[in-house]
């Protein structure tokens, strides 16, 4: 079985965006387990090189690149450095973005305008300059990390939640657009990820009480992530495509209905 799922890439190659920690770095790390070589991209050089570091220790080829995913001139060069370095893209993997607070009211346009360009802009220009390779081959997934802000309205996050939500919608545009030529597109929208910035972010009070709104009772891992989008670029998902795929403990399936559930826990 071991064998079986490290062989079940081999020979393809994979970009992940953001993929110098948390969630992106979880997805690289599985994403070579099973075979693929990896582009690991990040913002900052050196989170990409040492997650490099990790998976070639490990016995599977990888390179670091640089990219700030707001600006296409960035991205084209980190297409052309995966062609160069390994010949062909297979999967994408969208997961490089920003999160900032801010009340609706007291939104600025440049807040505004950096999570449209960042995170929506940036995976229509990686997901494009990428579909553009693998449409010469007939053959290709891609994954954009969404979020379930872009299903539900979240507070404080109205850009963040809009971007997402724009995520989603250019995911089906995809799906539809690129059929024919062997391309899947497809999004995941993560609850609430035990990261290691979501706890220098949160007190181990708000923490430990965000859990209990969440049906599962917990958050959730960056591992979970990272099999979601496992199965999405597996070569036996080419039947699934356009679809967003919540992985949130049950919270968007449970909505409103939560609020009574949580109340029910606080009085018991």
């Amino acid at each position: 079985m071991k064998q079986a799922q490290t062989e079940m890439l081999g020979g393809q190659v994979a970009v992940v965006t953001g993929a110098g920690r948390g969630i992106g770095r979880a997805i690289a790390k599985r994403l070579a387990d099973r075979g693929a070589k990896l582009v690991v991209a990040d913002l900052l050089p050196e989170r990409a090189q040492a997650v490099a570091a990790e998976i070639a220790a490990g016995g599977a080829q990888a390179i670091a690149v640089q990219v700030d995913t707001g600006h296409r001139d960035q991205i084209d060069a980190m297409i052309a450095r995966a062609v160069e370095a390994f010949g062909r893209i297979d999967i994408l993997v969208n997961n490089a973005g920003i999160a900032r607070g801010a009340k609706f009211l007291e939104t600025s346009p440049q807040h505004w305008d950096d999570h449209i360009r960042i995170n929506l802009g940036g995976v229509f220009h990686c997901s494009q300059a990428a579909a553009r390779v693998m449409a010469k081959a007939g053959y290709g997934r891609i994954v954009s990390i969404a979020s379930v802000a872009g299903l539900m309205g979240p507070i404080d996050l109205s850009a963040y939640g809009a971007s997402k939500a724009g995520v989603i919608g250019l995911t089906r545009a995809m799906a539809l657009e690129l059929a024919e030529y062997g391309i899947t597109a497809n999004a995941i929208a993560p609850g609430p990820i035990d990261t290691e910035l979501l706890r220098e972010a949160w007190s181990p009070e708000a923490y430990a009480e965000r859990s209990r709104h969440i049906p599962a009772g917990r958050l959730g891992q960056v591992g979970e992530i990272a099999h979601a989008v496992e199965m999405l670029v597996s070569p036996e998902a080419g039947y699934i495509s356009g679809v967003t795929l919540p992985v949130d403990g049950g919270s968007v399936a449970a909505g409103a209905y939560m609020v009574e559930r949580y109340r029910r826990i606080k009085a018991s």
